[in-house]
């Protein structure tokens, strides 16, 4: 669960790509892919990072957040 602080701080928020919904960035990560052939960036929820999802052209690796 997101701290009071990062519920109060609206800059604090980002959107997750993989299911289009608002959380703290404390619930995010950042998974790097490729859009047209360049690096980019990909906010992602841990719950959607955990479940498998992957932007395109990803070739990292990912490990899951110990709960």
């Amino acid at each position: 669960m997101p701290s009071e602080k990062a519920k109060e701080n609206k800059a604090l928020v980002a959107v997750c790509v993989a299911c289009e919904k608002s959380f703290s960035t404390e619930v995010m990560v950042s998974l790097t892919g490729r859009d047209n052939g360049r690096p980019r960036q990909y906010p992602v929820c841990v719950a959607c990072a955990d479940k498998g999802w992957r932007p395109p052209g990803f070739t990292g690796v990912y490990r899951s957040r110990p709960t």
